[in-house]
C-alpha cells in the first residue's frame, strides 16, 4: 500500500506484517515491522493469555471457552467476563446468545400456547406452558410473550 499526500506514514505489506515508514522531526526515515499474526502459546501465563485466547477461538461458544481456561489453561475466568470480551473480536452484527437456543425444540410451541392465553400474567403463562409439558421460567415468558 502506498501513502497518500496527506498520509506522512507508508505501509507496505511484508508476509504477515505490515512495513511502516515515516519521516521523523528530524528528517531521518524510520521503518518499523507491525506483526499481525501472533502465536497465542507465545503469552502462556501472561494476563492477557484468556483475552488472547478469546480472540484466537471466535468459534468456540462462551462455555466452551469458559471450560477450557479453567480445565487446560488452569485460568479462572467467569463466563460473564467471556461474554463481556467476546464482541470485541467478531464481525459486526454477529448476535452471541446468553443461554442456549430452543435446547429443547418446544420454543415454537411455547409461543403457539401463549397467543391462545394474551390475557394471562407472566407467572400463570409459565403454569399453563409447564400443565402443557413445556418448562419455561417466566422470565423466559416475559421476554418471549409479544413474539
Amino acid at each position: 500500500m502506498s501513502s497518500s499526500a496527506d498520509d506522512p506514514i507508508e505501509r507496505r505489506a511484508v508476509g504477515n506484517s505490515v512495513s511502516m515508514s515515516w519521516e521523523d522531526g528530524r528528517g531521518r526515515k524510520v521503518t518499523r515491522a507491525v506483526n499481525q499474526v501472533i502465536d497465542v502459546r507465545d503469552f502462556v501465563g501472561t494476563p492477557g493469555y484468556a483475552l488472547l485466547l478469546v480472540a484466537a477461538n471466535t468459534n468456540l461458544s462462551g462455555g466452551e471457552i469458559d471450560r477450557y481456561l479453567r480445565d487446560i489453561a488452569g485460568i479462572g475466568r467467569s463466563r460473564n467476563w467471556i461474554q463481556k470480551r467476546r464482541w470485541l473480536f467478531q464481525p459486526p452484527d454477529t448476535c452471541n446468545p446468553t443461554s442456549p437456543v430452543d435446547v429443547d425444540g418446544k420454543d415454537a410451541r411455547a409461543r403457539e400456547i401463549m397467543r391462545m392465553f394474551p390475557e394471562l400474567s407472566v407467572r400463570d403463562l409459565a403454569a399453563v406452558l409447564k400443565e402443557n409439558g413445556v418448562v419455561r421460567s417466566r422470565e423466559w415468558v416475559r421476554i418471549h410473550r409479544c413474539e
